[in-house]
């Protein structure tokens, strides 16, 4: 792997004096990909263009030109005949973690793909981290970058043992070397340095915990009970701020409590999900939203949903000042959006399947296609939804349906890939579909839905079967 790596920073030396286009995938992981490798380049002042595409559906590589040199990152291995189709007898590096599609005779292709070196590319390293291993083959100065390869692997759930696994355990100890990032164990609460310990228990919901998950009254109670102080010299608390006896009530606690709430066969899973590692980024400021690895996907990722991602890639370069700001004011627009998508699926309320295995919603002309995805994930823990069957968001437009899928990591866990269910669910419709095995999408004819969704959900329970 790292020879081809090797092969894909020669080819951009080569380059350096020509036309550079970055095409990335546009979430988390594609906006890191796209920042690591685009700092790669900016130290070495070679000129280049950044691009961000959902998938690259036919449609959509119609809209990306051909230049002297096109990177992709996170995304080109698994749609690699559209590509061909478009950029054959062109100059292209792929750097991708997807389960690649067979394509043979291109020989201006190099493709750095996991899967092709053994490598599991659905837990063992993301896009972001196959485009590091380029920046670092540029130059072993760009160890620093690894922390933003973390990111782009918390941001695509790489983490759901616990912890970071195979070939991101490399990555992560360049980043420590390096010193930018600082490993530790703790609770798995969202927010640990930016939110009121109360706060962070409330959006705890993977697992649900119940009667402290979405309630606000809940986790004061149960805090209370335990004896953590909510506050201290009239500031609240934050997860970071308890001390280790603190921690461990909270976490058994929490485990319990769990444990009443979740299907047997899944109970095994419940202590990883707690606690388990934690990656601090060092040179972020104390409160910062981008302190904690796992905060600082989530805000790359608002950026993405709202179809900003160029100010995701400007902060994931190293911008705390214009850029920043951007999206520190996007993500309260985000949050506003979250807040009325989720009051749309409380009213309308979640049908099911044919088989009554998943649940899904239609939120045609009330949500953003772009959004969909999160209102799927965030549904999941609410009260309305079964948090252990999947669930999928459809928007349509034109006659053309898009559909996000989402699961919880317990299902993930228990081995459900929803990323292959949904790619031959839609390809056998005539649509296109893919992603990863906890979030997904596919696009498909709108009048032919319905025979997605049960091609979808007869997959989904096939996969159980064999489990």
């Amino acid at each position: 792997m790292l020879k081809t790596a090797r092969e894909a920073a020669e080819v951009i030396r080569k380059h350096r004096s020509s036309s550079i286009d970055v095409v990335s995938h546009m979430d988390s992981d594609g906006v890191c990909a796209a920042a690591v490798i685009s700092k790669a380049l900016d130290r070495l002042d070679i000129k280049h263009n950044v691009k961000f595409v959902r998938m690259l559906y036919r449609e959509n590589l119609k809209k990306i030109d051909a230049p002297d040199l096109t990177i992709f990152t996170d995304l080109g291995s698994s749609q690699m005949s559209n590509v061909r189709e478009k950029f054959l007898g062109k100059n292209v590096i792929i750097a991708d973690h997807h389960e690649p599609e067979d394509v043979d005779g291109w020989p201006e292709l190099v493709h750095l793909n996991a899967h092709k070196f053994g490598v599991d590319g659905m837990h063992e390293i993301s896009g972001a981290g196959m485009a590091y291993l380029i920046a670092r083959e540029l130059d072993a100065g760009n160890k620093d970058l690894a922390a933003t390869a973390m990111v782009g692997a918390i941001g695509d759930i790489q983490n759901a043992w616990g912890r970071l696994s195979g070939y991101n355990r490399e990555i992560l100890q360049d980043a420590i070397d390096a010193g930018v990032v600082e490993k530790n164990m703790d609770i798995l609460l969202y927010g640990r340095h930016s939110r009121p310990i109360f706060k962070s228990l409330e959006y705890f919901s993977d697992p649900a915990i119940p009667g402290v998950s979405n309630s606000t009254a809940g986790c004061v109670s149960l805090l209370k009970e335990l004896g953590i102080d909510l506050k201290h010299g009239g500031k609240w608390r934050r997860p970071v701020d308890l001390k280790a006896e603190e921690k461990q009530r909270l976490a058994s606690e929490l485990i319990s409590l769990a444990y009443t709430n979740i299907p047997d066969d899944l109970v095994k899973y419940v202590p990883s999900l707690v606690v388990g590692e934690t990656y601090t980024m060092k040179k972020e400021s104390e409160r910062s939203m981008l302190k904690d690895v796992d905060e600082f996907s989530t805000c790359l990722n608002s950026t993405a949903r709202h179809e900003q991602p160029l100010i995701g890639l400007e902060v994931a370069k190293g911008d705390r000042n214009t850029y920043c700001r951007a999206m520190s004011n996007l993500i309260r627009y985000h949050r506003r959006n979250i807040a009325e998508g989720l009051d749309f699926v409380e009213t309308s309320g979640l049908k099911r399947g044919p088989k009554e295995y998943i649940q899904y919603f239609d939120a045609t002309g009330e949500i953003k296609e772009t959004f969909i995805g999160t209102i799927a994930s965030l549904t999941l823990g609410n009260s309305n939804s079964d948090p252990y069957r999947p669930i999928v968001g459809i928007v349509s437009t034109d006659g053309m349906a898009k559909a996000s899928a989402r699961c919880s990591k317990l299902l993930f866990l228990r081995g459900l890939d929803m990323a292959k269910a949904m790619k031959a669910a839609a390809k056998a419709v005539g649509g296109e579909g893919g992603g990863h095995a906890v979030a997904c999408g596919a696009q498909v004819e709108e009048s032919r839905v319905q025979e997605f969704l049960q091609r979808f959900e007869e997959r989904l329970l096939a996969q159980l079967e064999v489990s």
